[in-house]
């Protein structure tokens, strides 16, 4: 499939409008990541000049069974890491994990750049459980070293562990000192002298995108003195900005799609390419602060769906900020939601919430201890947590997603002026419900690719539950779908169209509203996805419009009738 151009394949409709809000995006993440990699060096950038001049401008998009078989034809593959993205690292994860769990599979091996050789002893001594992921940590000084994110790759480390898949560090002892031919070479060595004990196995190397241009890790490998063959390797790269743009409109919502670039080429979508260039413009901005405190009393359930990340301080780098602006990074997005929207606002609207990812405790006197408990419980489930009455939106987690969604939550309550009152459960309901539609909304149209559930996702779930004894989170989980499963059917049973403008909505009755002391938000979240996810589909489908959110974002839900109607008639709109 030769390159394309979105604009001159659809009319200027919502899913052209949403084409040009990535576009927007990514010009604008692109150029400030620019600025931040302005001090880097000249190789660097010859390097990244022979890696795009290697890339292949024609593709056709391909299922993940039969990439997986043409991981069966090569026993190296590369896949290409985009350090400070977790989407990336979550594309290797899949692709692993789906390997090995392939009948017959060869054994795994999993080469990663994150370590050094050098300290091999000690990513040994972790993967026999002889030392924790702290310990580890220091061990190989890994904030100094290399820096990322620690959870953005603990899955794959854990998930290796797991089901004993050998990791081997593959980074020179200088790391980022060292020339990057020089890392290539160190990385094929260690490859090659691993391989001679393991000759059988499948290796999969996780390592920067720029090593695996033609003249650079590959040339490596089929030219070391210990190849035994002159195939080229596989690999596997992900969230190319060039693919992205050159796909077909209508694939934007998907999840997760996969591309053949050539016979040894493949490349996986998982995420609009400006979240990859502002999450390392994000990252740099976080460096210069340290490490961000944030809540320990998460639910454990929650790590599996939610954005939990930790970033951690870098090495001896001078910064010229103390803090990170987490305001204006928020007030951007907002901008960028309003503009999509046609919601013409004033400037200080972006102003009236306190933003804050410190310490807590004068943002906090004026809260009774329940709406308190119930603030500090969603922001340590979702990462973070937007309080309407005070305007205060806290930002323990730091992502780009809890950012996304934190600024429609904002411009929500911004625009509606809600003030959440704890003394009636209905209406609490029903506005915190629309906070998480809006939230969510925000978040799938800046990345259209975020997962949602949907009515079909939680009937498969029930179903596959069926005849279980669950117990503790997992039964919690099982009420969770059932109970919003039932709600949703209520609402779209009850609710009547008085008119082609108007819904006559009922009271929710309080038995939907709470399973037990904690249920409450996690039925309002689960709700609000199945309402949200229809929307962004509907926006890409053309089936509606963006005045149709607009509309709804516009309206004064401080009124009690006036937010019930506003729900029901957002789970009618594409029914």
């Amino acid at each position: 499939m030769a390159f394309q151009f979105w604009r001159h394949l659809v009319p200027a409709t919502a899913l052209q409008q949403l084409i040009d809000l990535q576009r927007s995006l990514y010009d604008r993440a692109l150029t400030e990541a620019r600025e931040y990699s302005g001090a880097d060096s000249v190789a660097i950038g010859k390097y990244q000049q022979e890696f795009e001049a290697s890339l292949p401008t024609a593709f056709e998009s391909i299922n993940e069974r039969k990439l997986l078989s043409a991981m069966d034809s090569s026993k190296i593959v590369l896949f290409g890491d985009f350090h400070s993205h977790k989407q990336n690292q979550r594309a290797f994860l899949k692709i692993l994990s789906s390997y090995q769990h392939r009948p017959d599979h060869a054994p795994i091996t999993v080469y990663l750049e994150m370590f050094k050789s050098k300290d091999q002893a000690h990513l040994d001594r972790w993967q026999a459980g002889d030392s924790t992921d702290q310990e580890l940590q220091e061990a190989i000084k890994y904030h100094q070293t290399w820096g990322f994110p620690w959870n953005n790759y603990c899955p794959i480390l854990h998930y290796c562990r797991h089901h004993q898949i050998p990791l081997i560090g593959i980074n020179t002892a200088r790391g980022g000192k060292d020339s990057l031919e020089k890392r290539d070479a160190h990385a094929a060595a260690i490859i090659h002298k691993f391989r001679k004990g393991h000759l059988a196995a499948k290796s999969l190397c996780l390592i920067g995108e720029f090593h695996l241009a033609d003249r650079h890790l590959p040339s490596a490998l089929t030219t070391h003195r210990s190849a035994t063959t002159t195939a080229v390797p596989l690999r596997i790269f992900a969230n190319l900005d060039k693919y992205f743009f050159a796909n077909t409109p209508n694939k934007l919502h998907q999840q997760d799609e996969y591309l053949s670039l050539n016979k040894s080429t493949y490349c996986v979508i998982n995420s609009p390419p400006w979240m990859k260039w502002h999450s390392h413009s994000l990252c740099e901005e976080i460096r210069r602060v340290g490490p961000i405190p944030y809540l320990e009393t998460k639910l454990p359930e929650a790590a599996e769906a939610q954005e939990f990340q930790l970033w951690a301080d870098d090495d001896e780098r001078l910064y010229a900020h103390d803090t990170m602006d987490l305001d204006q990074q928020l007030r951007d997005l907002q901008q960028q939601i309003a503009t999509f929207l046609n919601i013409r606002v004033s400037a200080d609207i972006f102003d009236r919430f306190n933003v804050v990812h410190g310490s807590l405790e004068d943002q906090l006197v004026h809260m009774p201890k329940q709406e308190l408990g119930a603030f500090l419980v969603r922001a340590s489930t979702d990462g973070f947590a937007v309080e309407f009455s005070g305007r205060i939106v806290y930002i323990p987690v730091i992502s780009i997603n809890n950012l996304a969604a934190a600024a429609g939550q904002m411009l929500f309550g911004s625009l509606s002026q809600i003030k959440e009152s704890y003394t009636d459960g209905g209406q609490l309901f029903t506005q915190q419900c629309l906070k998480y539609v809006f939230g969510f909304i925000t978040n799938k149209l800046l990345n259209p690719r975020l997962p949602l559930h949907s009515i079909g996702d939680l009937e498969t779930y029930l179903e596959s539950c069926k005849g279980k004894k669950l117990r503790g989170l997992s039964a919690r989980r099982r009420g969770v779908a059932d109970a919003t499963l039932k709600l949703h059917t209520w609402i779209s049973d009850k609710c009547v169209v008085t008119s082609k403008k108007s819904v006559a909505a009922p009271n929710i009755p309080s038995t939907f509203l709470k399973l037990n002391s904690q249920s409450s938000d996690d039925i309002c979240r689960s709700l609000a996805q199945l309402i949200s996810q229809p929307i962004c589909r509907g926006l890409v489908s053309g089936k509606i419009d963006t005045a149709d959110i607009q509309k709804y974002m516009l309206r004064d839900c401080k009124n009690e009738k006036t937010a019930k109607t506003t729900l029901a008639e957002m789970i009618l709109l594409i029914e």
